[in-house]
């Protein structure tokens, strides 16, 4: 049951990923960034959210294949690891570390929201055993 539910979460998380980095790609915003430039800080951020997304769905695929099944106990850590690096960036974008003219509040509290959930499931993952 968890890994289907982390399954479901990871698809969420990416798409939210995806859709942030997309935002931030084509509306940098208008301020300075936290990096020098806001569009050199929007470029930054949106290639770190594409390679998150892309992990946390790929991971999120393998996990309820068979891999998955075999190594429970790592697919867990990732779900727990990428739910923090959620969290971080959610939290960065509510703050406006990241900032976006672009980025929706929904996103940033969605980003939140999923992380958490995926380092609650990461814990039930690691302490269920995995039935086959």
């Amino acid at each position: 049951m968890s890994s289907s539910n982390g399954f479901i979460l990871g698809l969420i998380g990416g798409l939210l990923d995806f859709a942030s980095a997309s935002l931030l790609l084509l509306n940098p915003g208008d301020s300075m960034g936290s990096m020098g430039s806001s569009a050199a800080s929007a470029d930054f951020w949106a290639v770190v959210l594409v390679l998150l997304g892309v992990a946390v769905v790929a991971t999120s695929v393998l996990s309820v294949q068979s891999v998955g099944i075999r190594f429970a106990k790592l697919f867990s850590i990732l779900m727990i690891l990428y739910g923090v690096g959620m969290l971080a960036v959610g939290v960065s974008m509510t703050t406006g570390y990241i900032y976006s003219a672009g980025i929706s509040v929904i996103y940033s509290y969605g980003m939140v929201l999923v992380g958490g959930a995926m380092v609650v499931n990461g814990v039930i993952m690691s302490r269920t055993p995995m039935q086959v």
